[in-house]
């Protein structure tokens, strides 16, 4: 019988018996309750012991889960600390590395990445994978991939390790007719409607909520999921939008096709991070949130400063002095 007790189960008792609730379990690893409640209740069937007394709310530990608590956090902590070592080892390659990139990010750092990282700087074999935030967190989370590289630093999800890579603000991206920024986001949805993100993409809703944070009604008449999309109705004179810089980028628009403004109100922005499982990779995260900030800064150098001094000074690439947060 394959043993019940695993690395990724002690995760999940660990942070069920500390929250004392399977729903708060899952918000902090990021998973879904039924994946929690599924878990424990296979591993409680497996050992035909009770780990919890779900009887009382909170639930409490039966007294093999106050045994396997004792334990489950030592455990953990030397199966991170062993595996970090082991991988470190020799040059500090492993066989494969597992990177996931969020989407506004791929067309920014594939190409040198790939180039880098391929040639055998930490690894003999390069993965990766794109898509949104909350998908690649939960492929990191699930042991799938190895890297992620997401606007969502998992905050409330213990051993991980987050390295920042760069803050973006948004701006106002508009046809290169509207010389003037805007000063009335409403107005100008009067005249030309706001092209959003949907609520599939992760920038879609934060800057919904934003909006009604600063009490801005804008109609919703136009939703899509892609940068490129939205960059050529913008190109075409359709409408405006709300994009960071590197967004910006992967629209793959030329400057004369747009005209860019500072957005009118208390701005937003949003930090790109890396992250990894803690003590895992040895110091290959920090080698490589290093080349991901030196590959961010030659973009804002040579592509995004191409857009006018506002788009170059919306992307703050991070200082490789910063330490990482655990």
């Amino acid at each position: 019988m394959r043993h019940p007790i695993t690395l990724r189960f002690m995760e999940i008792f660990i942070a069920a018996s500390e929250t004392g609730s399977m729903s708060r379990a899952a918000a902090k690893l990021g998973i879904s309750q039924a994946a929690i409640s599924q878990q424990i209740k296979q591993v409680e069937n497996m050992l035909d012991t009770a780990l919890f007394d779900r009887s009382v709310r909170p639930f409490r530990l039966t007294a093999a889960g106050l045994v396997l608590q004792a334990r489950a956090n030592h455990l953990l902590s030397i199966a991170n600390e062993t595996w970090g070592t082991v991988r470190a080892l020799g040059s500090s390659r492993i066989p494969d590395l597992r990177i996931a990139v969020i989407n506004s990010l791929a067309g920014t750092l594939l190409p040198e990445l790939f180039e880098r990282s391929h040639v055998g700087m930490w690894q003999d074999r390069f993965s990766l994978r794109t898509g949104l935030s909350f998908d690649q967190n939960e492929a990191l989370l699930n042991q799938e991939v190895d890297v992620v590289m997401t606007a969502d630093a998992l905050e409330g999800v213990s051993g991980l390790e987050r390295h920042p890579l760069a803050t973006e603000t948004h701006l106002i991206v508009a046809p290169p007719t509207m010389e003037k920024g805007p000063d009335d986001l409403e107005k100008l949805s009067e005249e030309l409607p706001l092209l959003r993100y949907n609520t599939h993409t992760v920038m879609g809703p934060k800057i919904d909520q934003h909006l009604r944070r600063l009490r801005i009604d804008i109609p919703r008449r136009a939703e899509f999921d892609s940068s490129w999309s939205i960059g050529e109705l913008v190109r075409a004179g359709r409408g405006w939008a709300i994009m960071t810089p590197l967004c910006l980028f992967e629209s793959q628009l030329q400057p004369q096709d747009l005209s860019i403004h500072r957005f009118p109100h208390v701005s937003l922005s949003r930090t790109i991070w890396l992250v990894t499982r803690q003590g895992e990779l040895g110091q290959i995260p920090a080698e490589l949130a290093t080349l991901c900030r030196r590959i961010l800064t030659m973009r804002r150098e040579n592509h995004i400063a191409a857009y006018g001094e506002i788009a170059a000074a919306a992307l703050d690439v991070a200082d490789n002095s910063i330490p990482a947060v655990r």
